[in-house]
């Protein structure tokens, strides 16, 4: 049926992607992971002691839980009680990460079958007290905002949205077309939504008080007029708005990945295969370039060209980042976040990895075709991507 060493995505699961302080701001990462873990598990009919790892997304440890994400994730879903787990953070890149380390486990065959997840309560993230432990001999405690400094890369004291303003100006990105960029988003998600194809990779959330099945940030009444209005966030006469910077959200998402042997064992049909992935690093200052080198590296490794690929996925951190990507590397805009991107649903950092790539799989399945690559920038300046085929 399919050859040696090679590696299967055999579906995924999200949650709904809560906007910021909304209804899914109490639950813990780890839990947001156990909902779509579980409605993952529930529709593959996969027993979870056949799962060997778990590899678990996360860039802020928004409870002190979390650091145990990957352990607490296969004991709160029934895998074995010697199923190890383990927490990765390569900052937005984790996702596509926990995807990469997976695909190596199990081409080693150290793995036949592992969970993979990704996780962020941005709602949840902390303010830290500085001081406190020891007393402080003069003066007030220290306080920090984790959230809003980890969105700074403190190395080049350059908050990451003008790190998009920085290739808006290399790549002569205006603001009218940012906004119309982002007004696009939000259309295609709408419309994606419309025509029920972003509901079938959702998990409804009902948790106590809450009832959530839908992602909140994003905006059925949105209009163009609306995104120009806003005003620049980062620089005076800048490009990035409120509008047309990634949405601050909370969710998960999980995958389960498996080997051919796995696969013809259970019987199972996977949705893609995983082909390969790369990751480099870019000038911090620019971090938001890191898909173009990644993904030029990505195609000149399996022989393809751009054009050979049929759909792409790149997180929207921003969206003059996104375009500044996307005129690197001519990429048409046609096969670029066709059903709308982190602007419109949200970017919840770990668990966006996971998300786009299941996306892609679900995009490379109804519309047949066979070629994929999703990719995001990384704060600190680096980029990651993954190529996967349609099954």
């Amino acid at each position: 049926m399919m050859g040696q060493g090679r590696v299967f995505i055999i579906q995924g699961k999200r949650t709904p992607f809560g906007k910021f302080g909304g209804s899914l701001g109490g639950i813990t990462p780890v839990e947001l992971a156990v909902y779509a873990t579980k409605g993952l598990l529930a529709e593959t009919k996969i027993d979870p002691e056949t799962l060997d790892q778990v590899i678990f997304a996360n860039v802020i440890p928004s409870t002190p839980d979390t650091l145990y994400a990957g352990r607490h994730l296969a004991l709160k879903c029934g895998l074995k009680i010697t199923t190890p787990g383990i927490v990765i953070n390569r900052l937005c890149g984790s996702g596509i990460q926990a995807l990469l380390d997976t695909a190596r486990l199990i081409r080693t065959q150290e793995a036949q079958a592992i969970l993979v997840a990704g996780a962020e309560n941005m709602s949840m993230v902390p303010h830290l007290v500085y001081g406190s432990r020891f007393g402080t001999k003069y003066g007030a405690l220290k306080t920090q905002d984790l959230l809003l400094d980890t969105l700074t890369d403190k190395h080049v004291q350059t908050p990451m949205g003008i790190t998009a303003e920085n290739l808006a100006d290399e790549y002569k990105v205006t603001k009218a077309e940012s906004d119309q960029f982002a007004f696009e988003s939000h259309q295609k998600a709408n419309l994606a939504y419309q025509q029920n194809l972003i509901q079938p990779e959702i998990v409804p959330i009902k948790h106590e008080r809450t009832d959530c099945s839908k992602d909140e940030h994003l905006r059925e009444d949105v209009s163009l007029g609306e995104m120009q209005k806003l005003k620049p966030t980062f620089k005076k006469e800048g490009t990035v708005t409120a509008g047309s910077a990634s949405g601050i959200v909370d969710g998960a998402a999980a995958m389960i990945i498996a080997s051919e042997s796995y696969v013809n064992q259970y019987q199972l049909q996977p949705i893609a295969e995983i082909i390969d992935g790369q990751v480099v690093g870019v000038e911090p200052t620019r971090m938001g370039i890191g898909p173009v080198p990644a993904i030029e590296q990505l195609l000149i490794r399996q022989k393809k060209r751009i054009q050979d690929i049929d759909l792409f996925e790149i997180n929207e951190a921003f969206a003059p980042q996104v375009m500044a990507c996307q005129k690197a590397l001519e990429i048409r805009p046609e096969t670029l976040n066709i059903w709308g991107g982190a602007v419109a649903l949200g970017h919840p950092l770990g668990a966006t990895g996971i998300k786009i790539t299941l996306t892609l799989a679900r995009q490379l399945q109804h519309l047949k075709k066979d070629f994929g690559i999703s990719s995001a920038c990384i704060g600190g300046g680096q980029g990651i991507a993954v190529m996967i085929k349609r099954i």
